[in-house]
């Protein structure tokens, strides 16, 4: 069985109203556990498969890429609870990842081997 780990990104976006886009922008994604935004900090939480820890730390390690002016990510290696995500996925898959990233034309793909967005129709197993 594939082992998932948590991530908690804590970014400080350019203002109030950026981190509130921010926020609203991930709303749908379907490792998102829960975000919000206290001033012009935004916070989330997802839980992914191991395999992905990359995407976890990737906003600390290239946080303009992600709309923010810094971020630091932490990792649960050993989450205890819940045993098995639950990913939200919509009802039906589109082109687009619900954050509006195009896997399609993703460099991330190529660079860490990403399958993309489990809730596109872009998605490889």
């Amino acid at each position: 069985m594939k082992r998932n780990i948590c991530g908690i990104v804590i970014g400080e976006a350019s203002s109030v109203e950026e981190a509130k886009r921010l926020a609203e922008t991930i709303k749908n994604c379907p490792n998102l556990v829960a975000s919000g935004t206290s001033a012009n900090k935004f916070y989330s939480v997802y839980i992914v498969p191991e395999e992905k820890k990359w995407w976890l730390k990737y906003p600390e390690t290239n946080p303009k890429a992600t709309g923010l002016e810094k971020a630091r990510v932490y990792i649960v290696q050993n989450l205890l609870y819940p045993e098995k995500s639950v990913f939200r996925m919509p009802e039906e898959k589109t082109d687009l990842a619900p954050c509006g990233a195009d896997c399609k034309t993703c460099q991330l793909r190529e660079e860490y081997n990403c399958s993309g967005c489990p809730a596109t129709t872009n998605h490889q197993e």
